[in-house]
């Protein structure tokens, strides 16, 4: 029987050796191919959506095509007659609200014999449409002057020598904006079979800050973005409202951003580039548009990308090393014949067994100390003017042109936590009140702060600057403690927070946006028992369920928070939790290899079943102050990680404890009488960091 029982573990372990192995090389081979594979599916879906927007966009550009040619087609072909041209532009202007302007410019004499231009205009403006006759603000058959001070009449012009085209943005005399056209020649109706002879343009429009909503609308990630130069360089679409008519040319020479993603544009072809300002990797695709020549740039952000890809590798990596532990473990039960039950050679399993869940913990603890902080899926960060366009795009509810923007920066010279939830900080806050009304209040709010004292430090020129000391009350989560990764931030609303005004962060006061550079942080900053990894503005959307008495409040309105990102020192948390723990289990273990039932060997050591208990009891005593210390000072709410020791050597005394009675007994129990209790001393560390390997992959995973 005992030989049958040596076979069917020796058989068990090497079925179990042999699959551990086999999962190894599956997870291993998973694991080392994951990185290209990530990356090749990143590049793939967003290729597919830098293809989708060229799309989405030309079609969308298409449309003034199509508007521009029905109605030149319809002049030329006599079914719509020249009297009712207006009213046909007045309708297809509102079955198209997405259009800016539509026009019919007639050439001199063209419409009547009598009158000289004729040029009716609609065009949108608040949302209304109005009628403008274009000949009575310019005469748009004369040249455009070569120092571009007078009237843009090369829309005309052109559209006559080169026939249906589209025109490079220019800023509209008459649309006061810039825009661009497709203008398409329409001739006099003739029915005769004749030479048709050209008798105006049709020209269909779309302002270009329309196309920028238009582009920043598709979905390319939080401060992912688009933009559109046409194959002259022309900027019809950016983030940036001031770049809109511009040449790329001379924005790259004040745009390092720009510079570096538009040096080499081929399209069809993507780019990777590191942004030395904001210290992100930019992926850069350049798809063409099919309706005309231009050019779609779409801007992904790297680590937008691959947020959800590097928990996947985090978990393959984890699995890949637990894999690699099973199958050492069962080799050396193998190697060591553990089914022969020589009590030496199963110490040394135990011993390596122990050694092994170690090895896994501190795998963990490696991994999880090592990796960037998770993003908060509430937070739109912001490091610089273009993803701030981009962010406020997205955020702002419709009438952002209205907005008052007050560009707020932060200065961070000291934070100090007073209690698990309060925080002290002291610095500067400044704004920058040079374009805001003089009927708009001076001066800020921390909505968070218990207590908070503020004085004018210094007036510069529009910036206004102030000293701040405050107590701010936030909600940490200290569940993976002492492992655990906290933002500490300063919310910051406007004074007149019930009006429409946004507070943008102060970007140009910065050298240097990257977060790990620590931007607007003390140089010399201290924290103890804290790591300040990195610092950085975001917007995060909160919803009231009041109006604060203001009957337009504007609910779902972007605030601005900064904020501090805080690692814990692990070393000296280990210092101070886990030695304790770590003597009381030394301890324990002493107590049971003391537990006999040997009379020579108890004569010895002095056991007993009350002895023990007593021991017990006073490192329970222990564990209780300690455990309770720890609650104390986190003030947690819920059961942290490192709480999960202590629950586990609470178990381990209460069965010590327990074994100690029934070694003392005479109650026949083979698992504790087997060789003097040798089974229960074998499994005793096995038992406890098989335990703590199970809770740390469970918190960690």
């Amino acid at each position: 029987m005992n030989e049958k029982r040596q076979k069917l573990v020796f058989r068990i372990s090497l079925l179990l050796c042999i699959i551990s192995f086999v999962l190894v090389l599956f997870l291993g081979n998973a694991y080392l191919s994951s990185p290209s594979k990530l990356l090749d599916d990143a590049k793939d879906s967003a290729k597919s959506q830098a293809d989708d927007a060229a799309m989405v966009i030309g079609s969308d550009l298409s449309k003034l095509v199509t508007v521009s040619k029905s109605l030149a087609d319809d002049l030329s072909s006599g079914e719509l007659e020249s009297a009712q041209v207006s009213e046909r532009l007045k309708r297809t202007m509102e079955e198209n609200p997405d259009l800016f302007g539509l026009s019919a410019v007639y050439k001199p004499y063209a419409f009547d014999p009598e009158k000289r231009l004729y040029a009716p205009y609609y065009v949108r403006k608040d949302g209304e449409l109005e009628l403008i006759q274009v000949e009575d603000v310019y005469d748009y058959t004369l040249s455009e002057a070569e120092n571009g001070t007078g009237p843009k009449t090369a829309w005309y012009n052109l559209t006559f020598e080169k026939g249906a085209c589209w025109i490079e943005p220019y800023l509209g005399t008459a649309g006061e904006t810039f825009m661009i056209n497709y203008n398409v020649v329409f001739c006099h109706a003739d029915t005769s079979g004749q030479e048709k002879v050209p008798a105006g343009i049709i020209g269909a429009e779309y302002s270009l800050d329309g196309i920028r909503r238009f582009v920043g609308s598709l979905d390319l990630g939080d401060t992912g973005y688009g933009f559109i130069l046409t194959d002259k360089g022309t900027v019809v679409s950016h983030p940036i409202p001031e770049y809109l008519g511009e040449n790329i040319a001379d924005l790259k020479e004040k745009d390092s951003t720009l510079r570096l993603i538009t040096g080499d544009i081929t399209p069809g072809s993507y780019q990777v580039f590191h942004n030395e300002v904001t210290g992100q990797n930019l992926w850069v695709f350049y798809e063409p548009i099919p309706s005309n020549e231009w050019t779609l740039g779409v801007v992904f952000i790297e680590d937008e990308i691959f947020q959800e890809s590097r928990t996947l590798q985090r978990h393959l990596e984890i699995s890949f090393a637990m894999a690699i532990l099973a199958f050492l473990f069962f080799l050396s039960v193998l190697i060591l014949r553990g089914d022969k039950g020589k009590p030496e050679r199963l110490w040394i399993i135990a011993i390596i067994f122990s050694l092994l869940c170690i090895s896994g913990m501190w795998f963990i603890w490696h991994v999880t100390l090592d990796e960037p902080p998770d993003k908060n899926n509430e937070d739109v960060e912001i490091f610089d003017r273009f993803g701030l366009e981009t962010a406020l795009h997205k955020l702002l509810v419709p009438g952002e042109d209205d907005t008052i923007r007050v560009p707020t920066g932060v200065f961070l010279q000291s934070l100090e936590f007073s209690s698990a939830n309060n925080v002290i900080v002291t610095g500067y806050v400044w704004q920058d009140y040079s374009d805001v009304p003089d009927d708009i209040s001076r001066g800020f709010i921390f909505p968070e702060a218990e207590s908070i004292d503020v004085e004018e430090a210094y007036r510069d020129n529009g910036v206004i600057g102030w000293y701040y000391r405050a107590v701010l009350r936030q909600p940490f989560d200290y569940s993976k403690y002492p492992f655990d990764r906290e933002d500490v931030w300063i919310r910051i609303w406007h004074k007149d927070f019930h009006r429409n005004i946004i507070l943008t962060p102060d970007l140009k006061s910065y050298d240097i946006m990257d977060p790990d550079s620590r931007p607007g942080l003390e140089k010399n900053f201290v924290l103890e028992g804290w790591d300040i990894q990195n610092s950085f503005f975001s917007y995060r959307t909160n919803t009231y369920n009041v109006n604060f008495g203001v009957d337009d409040y504007q609910q779902d309105f972007p605030e601005l928070y900064y904020n501090a990102g805080l690692k814990r020192d692990f070393l000296s948390s280990v210092i101070s939790n886990l030695i304790p723990l770590i003597v009381v289990s030394i301890l324990l273990f002493a107590v049971l290899m003391i537990s006999t039932k040997s009379d020579e060997k108890i004569r010895l050591y002095g056991f007993s079943s009350s002895t023990v208990l007593a021991y017990c009891a006073a490192l329970f005593f222990v564990l209780i102050v300690s455990h309770l210390s720890l609650r104390e000072k986190l003030a947690a709410t819920g059961i942290i990680y490192l709480e999960c020791f202590y629950f586990v050597l609470y178990f381990i005394i209460l069965g010590v404890s327990i074994n100690s009675i029934l070694l003392a007994s005479n109650t026949e129990c083979r698992l504790i009488h087997y060789r003097d209790n040798l089974i229960v001393k074998l499994l005793y560390w096995p038992v406890i960091l098989a335990s703590l390997l199970v809770i740390t992959l469970v918190n960690f995973y």
